[in-house]
Order: structure tokens, then sequence, then C-alpha cells
């Protein structure tokens, strides 16, 4: 692992930029000083960029959040969110039955947002227990404890009602605070025995979507810029990835060695590792 100062030290080692969100662009407030000049200053230099979340969201939603955040379309190529990549396996089959267009299903989420899986696709029922799969796309904590989706999803773990997260997070940040993650509630679920299929990082249809939309070619050096080493490292680590991480995000509380302890324990421990996402 190598400590680099900044993004200028290895922009020209790769040709593709996977970039997380939350954690290294923004917490979900504002953006992190540094981060859209960096953003921009690796596409001046005729790389391409890809933001890769785990987020329950369809691209337009991201796209519209970043814009909000003062991101601009051009720092960009794509934004590809765990969200569209779970519905695309959905259309295509790839994840197969029982998850499967025109199906009732129940979206776990923040009251009031709307996700990729609240389409024409599905129909939306009122109760888990009443579902053909449940959709855990997003987490109303702190408002929704954990202790209240484990009573509300007690009933379909009885039925076996299988289940998809479309997000695998277990920490996010939220009003720059970090709360309990759709991944979390997903565990949860899985402590009352119901099953769950898993889509977003660590797993490998996120990172190969991400590069087929970049359209890099074979043989093009890619590096994964995110804040967790279990989910952005890790992961990309298991795809034969480069590896950068920052120190922002939902483990800038931790002294560096614990940080670095908690990596060699994940199997997330980065090729390159940089204070902030910054020039």
């Amino acid at each position: 692992m190598k400590r680099i100062a900044g993004l200028h030290e290895i922009v020209d080692r790769f040709d593709l930029f996977l970039v997380d969100q939350y954690g290294v662009l923004h917490d979900g407030v504002r953006a992190y000083p540094g981060a859209i000049d960096g953003l921009a200053r690796i596409r001046s230099r005729g790389r391409k960029v890809v933001v890769l979340t785990n987020s329950g969201k369809d691209m337009a939603a991201n796209r519209s959040r970043l814009g909000a955040l003062g991101f601009a379309d051009s720092g960009f190529d794509a934004v590809v969110s765990s969200g569209d990549v779970a519905l695309q396996c959905i259309r295509n089959g790839a994840v197969g039955p029982p998850f499967a267009r025109g199906a009732d299903i129940y979206v776990i989420g923040r009251r009031g947002d709307t996700y990729a899986f609240s389409s024409d696709d599905f129909r939306l029922v009122k109760r888990p227990q009443d579902a053909a799969f449940l959709v855990f796309a997003g987490s109303d904590a702190p408002w929704t404890s954990l202790d209240t989706y484990r009573s509300m999803l007690t009933a379909a773990a009885q039925a076996h009602v299988p289940a998809i997260c479309i997000n695998p997070d277990l920490t996010m940040i939220r009003d720059g605070e970090l709360v309990p993650a759709p991944g979390t509630i997903a565990r949860i679920y899985e402590s009352l025995r119901g099953p769950v299929e898993y889509v977003g990082k660590p797993y490998s249809a996120i990172f190969n979507h991400a590069v087929a939309t970049a359209a890099v070619g074979p043989g093009a050096r890619v590096v994964m810029i995110g804040d967790s080493p279990e989910h952005d490292v890790a992961g990309a680590k298991a795809m034969g990835l480069s590896t950068l991480l920052v120190q922002t995000g939902i483990h800038h509380h931790l002294p560096e060695q614990k940080l670095l302890r908690f990596c060699d324990e994940c199997g997330g421990v980065p090729d390159f590792l940089m204070t902030a996402f910054e020039w």
C-alpha cells in the first residue's frame, strides 16, 4: 500500500476512475473540499470517470443529487447505481425466480423517497408478508429503529418471503451523520431466517456494469476510489481492479492504524491511501 498526497500522483496510471459518491465526493449535505475540482482535473487529462454508488435510487435521481451539491455533468461520464443494476438483473433474468417483473413487492426505504423499484414493472403492496419478494432499497433510520424493522419483517421471514438488497452498505451518511444502511436491515432479515440476494458493491455485477458502461475496452487500467474497505476496496480487489481508499466518509473517525487493521481483517487493503479526494 502506498500513501499519496493527491490524485495528481496516479492520474496518468489509469484509464478509468470508478468513484464512490457518499463519503468520497460528499457527505449528503455538501461537497467535500476539493472534490468538484478533483473530478474536473481527472476528466481534463482525458480519463473516464464513472460515479459508482450503492444507492437504491436510479441514475437520474443520483445525477440530480450530485447536481444539487455542485457537481456538473461534465465532471463524470456516467453514474451507475446499485438500484439500476439490480433492476436490470431482474429484467434480464440474471437473478432468477421469484424475482420477476410484474410481481407484488414491498420496498423498504426512507419515507417519502422513490427508488428504482418504485416503477410500473411491479405492484407495490402494503405489508411485507403479502409480497412475492421484498426490496431492501433504503433506510428510514434514525426515525425508524432497527427493533421496529425486526418486528415489521418477522411475519415475512416466517413465511420465507425472498428479498433482494439493492444497497448492501451497512452504514451510510445521512445529513452528515452515520446511520444504519439497508445492508444492516437485510442482515436483520437474514437473522430471522429470511432469504436475501445482494446486488451492489462488493458484489461483481455492479463493477462489471460500470466498466461496460465506460466502454474503455480490453486491457483498460481501472481504479476504484472509495471510503469503505469492505465494500469498495474488497469488492474491486476481487475483480482484479486497483484500489484507492480515502479517509473521509464512514471511517473518518478511526485512527489510521485502526483503519488499516480493519482493512486487513475484511480483505480490503488498498493499493493507495489518501486523506481525501483532492487533486
